[in-house]
C-alpha cells in the first residue's frame, strides 16, 4: 500500500535512499519523508540538506536543543531498533537506560566506551553476562548536611509509597519516619561498610522481634533525627509500634537474598559524577517479570539518579539523556512530573516509552496533558486496535484513527515542537546505512530468523495536507501526481473514512 498523501517519484526519479552517515550530535527522531521542509522548529536541524534531485537521499530529523520525549508504542513495535538504539549509538553525551531485558546495554555498550564513556551495567540478576555494577542509594544522603534529613526523606517515600487509601495513612506516616530513623542511624552511628539498605532491612526485622532494643539503639543515635524517631515510636502501644514495623518491612522487602544486598552494596561508580555530567553510561536492567516484584529497586535507582542530577548548580556541556523504557512500570512517579512539567534549566532529557496513551493518562490524570505539551518530540505508531490509534491521532492532532493504521509499519506519526504532525519513517539501527559497524549483536535475536526481517517498504515522500478550513485537517485535494489507496482517495475527497474493506 502507498503511504498516506504519499508518492512515487515522477518522472522516473531514482528511489528515495538513506543517507551513509548523519552530521552533529543531535538525537534522530525520525527520517523525513517530505521533499521540502515547511519550517524549521528551533532546536531541530534536518541534516545538511542537498536538493532531492541530487540524489534522492532523504533529511534526518534531529533534535539538537534541549527538550523531552515522549513515545507512544506498544510492544514489539520497534522502539528499541527505531528509537533507543540509534539514540544510544550517537548521543555524545551522558545517559542512563531503562534496559528491561539488557538488550540495549549488550548492543551499544562496546559503541558507549568507544565514545570515551565509563559503562555501568546495573544488573542484580545477571542478564547481560556484562560486568555487574553496583549502586548504593544512600550515597544520596549526607547525614551531616542541612538537608540530610530531606534526602532521607526522599529516598525512603521512593521504598514506601502512599497507597491512597485513607486508612493507612497512619501507619505509612509512622513507618517513613520508622526507615528515616534508621536510615539516618545507620548512615551515623555505624561503620562505612555498613551502610546499606541491606543493613537497614535486617535491623527494622530486628524491629519486628524486639521493638524496644531497636527504640534504645536509635535513642542512643549521634543523629538528633534518630532520636527524635525513638521518642515518636516511644508513644503508643506495643500493638501500634508493631504495625509500624510491618509497614517499614514492607519498604524494604525487596532488599532480600544476595543479588539485590550486593547490587545496592558500595557504589562502583560516583554520584558526584552523575550530577557533573561525567561521561558516563548507566544501564538499569531487571527482566520484566521482576519489574512488579521489584518495582521498589527500579523507582529507587531511578529516583536517586533524578535527585542527584536536580541537584546541579550548573548545567553541563551537554544534556543526560534519561531514556525510561516502559515507563507505567515506575507507576506514579513524582521526579518524572517534576522533570517534565516544572523544571529546566538542569541538562536533562527525560524519553519517556508507553505503550498506549492510557498508560499517561492513567498515571498522571492531572498532568499528562501538560507532560505531553512540555515535551519537543512525540512520536506514535505502531497501533494493532482502532482505539489505540485514535488515542495516537488525537494527541498529536492528525487525522483519525484509521489514518494511524493505515500507517506502514515503518512510518510513525512526528509531531515535533513548533510544527504539526507529519508522517516519517522509522529509523531501523540493524539495516540504516548510518549505523553500520556501530553496533553488537543483540543476543536476544533469534538467529533463526531472517537478520533483515521482511522486505522493506519502498520509501515514498509524505505530502502535507492543504489547510484551507480547520474543519478536517486531512481533507484536501489529491494532488493529480498522488497514487493513493482507493480508500484514503475517498477519505480526503469526502471527508469520511469508508472503512478497510476500500482499499
Amino acid at each position: 500500500m502507498t503511504s498516506h498523501a504519499a508518492t512515487d517519484f515522477p518522472g522516473g526519479q531514482a528511489p528515495l535512499k538513506l543517507p551513509d552517515s548523519l552530521p552533529g550530535e543531535g538525537v534522530l527522531v525520525g527520517w523525513s519523508l517530505e521533499r521540502n521542509h515547511r519550517r524549521q522548529p528551533i532546536g531541530f536541524s534536518f541534516g545538511v540538506q542537498q536538493p532531492r534531485a541530487a540524489g534522492n537521499v532523504v533529511d534526518p530529523i534531529l533534535l539538537e536543543g534541549e527538550g523531552h520525549l515522549i513515545t507512544v508504542a506498544p510492544t514489539g513495535a520497534g522502539k528499541g531498533v527505531g528509537c533507543i538504539v540509534p539514540a544510544l549509538l550517537r548521543y555524545p553525551g551522558s545517559v542512563i537506560v531503562v534496559d528491561p531485558k539488557g538488550e540495549n546495554a549488550a548492543i551499544t555498550a562496546r559503541r558507549r566506551r568507544e565514545m570515551g564513556h565509563e559503562v555501568v551495567v546495573l544488573d542484580p540478576m545477571g542478564l547481560t553476562g556484562l560486568e555487574a555494577a553496583r549502586f548504593n542509594p544512600l550515597d544520596l544522603i549526607d547525614p551531616e548536611s542541612p538537608t540530610g534529613v530531606d534526602d532521607a526523606h526522599t529516598l525512603v517515600n521512593q521504598l514506601l509509597r502512599a497507597s491512597g487509601s485513607s486508612k493507612d495513612l497512619f501507619w505509612e506516616s509512622r513507618a517513613r519516619q520508622l526507615l528515616v530513623g534508621v536510615v539516618l542511624y545507620v548512615l551515623t552511628d555505624l561503620p562505612k561498610s555498613e551502610h546499606t539498605l541491606a543493613r537497614v532491612r535486617t535491623l527494622v526485622n530486628e524491629a519486628a522481634g524486639s521493638p524496644q532494643a531497636v527504640m534504645h539503639m536509635l535513642s542512643g543515635s549521634r543523629h538528633p533525627e534518630a532520636r527524635a524517631t525513638a521518642d515518636l515510636m516511644s508513644i503508643g502501644a506495643a500493638e501500634t509500634l508493631g504495625g509500624i514495623v510491618a509497614f517499614a518491612q514492607e519498604g524494604v522487602d525487596f532488599i532480600r537474598g544476595p543479588l539485590i544486598a550486593e547490587a545496592t552494596g558500595e557504589s562502583t561508580f560516583s554520584l558526584d559524577g552523575v550530577i557533573r555530567g561525567d561521561p558516563l553510561s548507566i544501564f538499569i536492567v531487571l527482566p520484566p517479570h521482576m519489574l512488579i516484584s521489584h518495582g521498589r529497586l527500579l523507582r529507587l535507582w531511578v529516583g536517586t539518579l533524578m535527585t542527584a542530577i536536580m541537584r546541579r548548580r550548573a548545567r553541563p556541556a551537554r544534556s543526560t539523556l534519561f531514556v525510561l523504557d516502559e515507563a507505567a512500570q515506575l507507576g506514579p512517579f513524582d521526579e518524572l512530573r517534576k522533570a517534565v512539567t516544572l523544571l529546566r534549566g538542569y541538562g536533562l532529557q527525560t524519553w519517556s516509552f508507553w505503550q498506549d496513551v492510557s498508560q499517561l493518562q492513567l498515571l498522571y490524570p492531572n498532568d499528562w496533558r501538560t507532560m505531553v505539551n512540555n515535551s519537543k518530540v512525540v512520536q506514535c505508531f505502531g497501533a494493532n486496535t482502532m482505539l489505540a490509534a485514535s488515542d495516537m491521532a488525537a494527541i498529536v492532532g492528525a487525522g483519525s484513527g484509521g489514518f494511524v493504521l493505515d500507517l506502514e509499519a515503518d512510518e510513525m506519526l512526528l509531531q515535533i515542537a513548533g510544527d504539526e504532525a507529519v508522517v516519517a519513517k522509522l529509523p531501523n539501527y540493524r539495516t540504516d546505512p548510518a549505523f553500520q559497524g556501530m553496533f553488537d549483536e543483540n543476543p536476544y535475536y533469534d538467529a533463526d530468523r531472517d537478520p533483515v526481517g521482511p522486505p522493506r517498504t519502498p520509501l515514498t515522500e509524505y505530502i502535507r495536507p492543504a489547510r484551507p478550513a480547520p474543519r478536517a485537517r486531512f481533507e484536501a485535494p489529491v494532488p493529480a501526481d498522488v497514487a493513493l489507496s482507493g480508500r484514503i482517495v475517498q477519505w480526503l475527497e469526502t471527508g469520511h473514512d469508508p472503512g478497510p474493506d476500500s482499499r
